[in-house]
């Protein structure tokens, strides 16, 4: 009986997790807030109006769950990516993908600075 074992070295693993953890708390995180604002309308709580000092996507609820399931999606496509990259052994583009991933955290926060 022969089975096909793939071998993963350890650095394929920790850009695996690292990636996977990352961009799956983001995707999480993001795709929850469009679910709670843009789908069931929960907007009690958050300063809509640009009430004190809120990044420009607080003006109104709509903007906020567009703009949320904007990175929400590109986080869950990282996630994607990263998952199948994994399963082919691709070390370049998973570690493409973490890049990629830390570029979309760091837009997300340059985005969400207020005015």
């Amino acid at each position: 009986m022969t089975t096909l074992a793939i071998q993963r070295d350890k650095t394929v693993w920790l850009l695996f997790l690292v990636t996977v953890l990352l961009s799956g708390l983001f995707a999480f995180i993001t795709l929850s807030e469009f679910l709670t604002v843009g789908v069931l309308q929960q907007t009690s709580g958050y300063p809509f109006g640009r009430e004190g000092p809120t990044p420009w996507y607080y003006k109104t609820p709509q903007l906020y769950a567009i703009v949320n399931l904007v990175f929400g999606l590109m986080f869950f496509l990282a996630l994607a990516f990263s998952c199948w990259t994994f399963s082919k052994v691709k070390k370049i583009p998973l570690f493409v993908t973490l890049v990629v991933t830390l570029l979309l955290i760091f837009i997300q926060i340059l985005n969400g600075q207020s005015n």
